[in-house]
């Protein structure tokens, strides 16, 4: 939680100094928040943690009253800049003057990427400020990666992350992946008559075990994989998943995806591939697209939720359609393509814009060099607790990575 009491400029330098000469004299500069047009009571805007991040050094800030912190000694690179706070309900509704229904907090974030910072200058950053859900999608590896003789495709996961900064209980929360055929059987974008407002359809739907609390602490992880051993001696791409939280189990004789016995079992409530393609474990593809949601409901998914045909056919596979309203997070990862200047077919996106306002994909077109779709951390709350960026925009909010490693988020990622 943010500390509100007036603090002087605080910067701490988290790597030894660096050699400076005539050549490359320091610079001075200037960070100034830019707080949100609605927060018309936020007067005080001391102590935020703003962080630079170049390739050779981590700095932290805090910021004065006016919400600025100043530099007097920076080595000119290229910064990434962030800020993160929790804001409480109560100061939600101070600052904006505006009463809200229940008890919802709120989370403070603001990134500049790629800033230029090699001359005296001041630095103009923005924040927004959203409502906070604890556990997001923190990472999505839906690619699959070379391995001598062929490729590897069991290494796939996906990772929540509690963004919050009290315990999340993921007991009972639902996970579901949208169609990933072609062409696109239900439009979101742009509307027309192959869409039903307000419904999504899911290929698959899982669900973390009811019954016993799942708590997931602050900053930390939950990690969901179909295999559930170790895997980093593979290639330079695959990592140790036997420590994972949930394996979604395969029982397809034909599949040769192994089960860990001691990882307990992701409940799988329905999936469209049955017969003799049946699909058991999580259908991530490589490449995209692949959606994925997660939702809570206390409906009978798998008694209740219709089951209906792609749009104008009478048979083939089914897909469980569900309504929007109750989807906690989504991301929608789209197949990459160069023949679109946005990177990929945007009229193939299958989340709503209130869900996902954008969209992301991996930069490989056939999906095979082992890349994950991560979160982007927007900074770091009291304590160090890691925020990640949620703005319900995946475009903005996810990097794609080679490198990163499961439960492991960057202030900066090499992408």
């Amino acid at each position: 939680m943010k500390n509100f009491s007036r603090l002087l400029p605080l910067c701490l330098f988290i790597i030894s100094c660096m050699d400076m000469d005539d050549t490359t004299p320091p610079v001075k500069a200037t960070i100034q928040l830019v707080r949100p047009e609605s927060f018309v009571g936020m007067t005080d805007l001391s102590g935020y943690t703003v962080t630079l991040q170049s390739s050779l050094e981590t700095i932290t800030c805090t910021t004065d009253a006016e919400g600025k912190v100043s530099l007097t000694e920076l080595a000119p690179n290229t910064y990434d800049i962030s800020v993160a706070a929790d804001i409480s309900h109560s100061q939600y509704e101070q600052f904006t003057g505006q009463t809200v229904g229940g008890d919802m907090d709120f989370t403070l974030t603001g990134t500049l990427s790629q800033q230029v910072l090699t001359s005296d200058g001041s630095v103009r950053l923005p924040v927004s400020v959203f409502p906070k859900e604890s556990l997001i999608i923190g990472k999505v590896y839906s690619s699959h990666s070379k391995i001598d003789g062929g490729t590897f495709q069991i290494g796939k996961y996906i990772e929540l992350y509690n963004n919050s900064d009290k315990a999340a209980d993921a007991s009972g929360l639902y996970i579901g992946l949208t169609d990933s055929d072609n062409p696109i059987p239900f439009k979101v974008y742009p509307y027309d008559e192959a869409n039903t407002p307000g419904l999504l359809h899911l290929k698959q739907v899982f669900r973390i075990p009811a019954g016993e609390a799942v708590m997931v602490e602050p900053g930390q992880t939950l990690l969901i994989v179909n295999s559930a051993f170790d895997y980093s001696d593979r290639n330079d791409y695959e990592s140790d998943l036997s420590d994972a939280d949930y394996e979604a189990k395969n029982t397809e004789p034909k599949d040769p995806t192994p089960n860990n016995p001691n990882v307990p079992a992701l409940e799988l409530v329905y999936t469209s591939y049955t017969g003799n393609s049946s699909i058991t474990n999580m259908n991530l593809v490589q490449g995209g697209p692949t959606g994925v949601v997660i939702f809570r409901t206390d409906d009978d998914v798998a008694g209740t939720w219709p089951r209906v045909y792609a749009y104008g056919k009478t048979s083939g596979r089914m897909f469980m359609q569900m309504s929007a309203d109750c989807v906690v997070d989504g991301v929608d990862i789209l197949k990459h393509s160069t023949a679109f200047e946005a990177g990929a077919n945007i009229n193939t996106k299958r989340l709503f814009q209130d869900i996902d306002a954008g969209f992301t994909f991996v930069s490989s077109t056939a999906g095979t060099v082992g890349e994950r779709l991560v979160r982007r951390t927007a900074g770091t709350a009291s304590g160090g607790r890691i925020v990640l960026q949620d703005t319900n925009n995946s475009t903005n909010d996810f990097v794609c990575s080679a490198s990163v490693r499961p439960r492991e988020y960057k202030l900066r990622y090499e992408e």
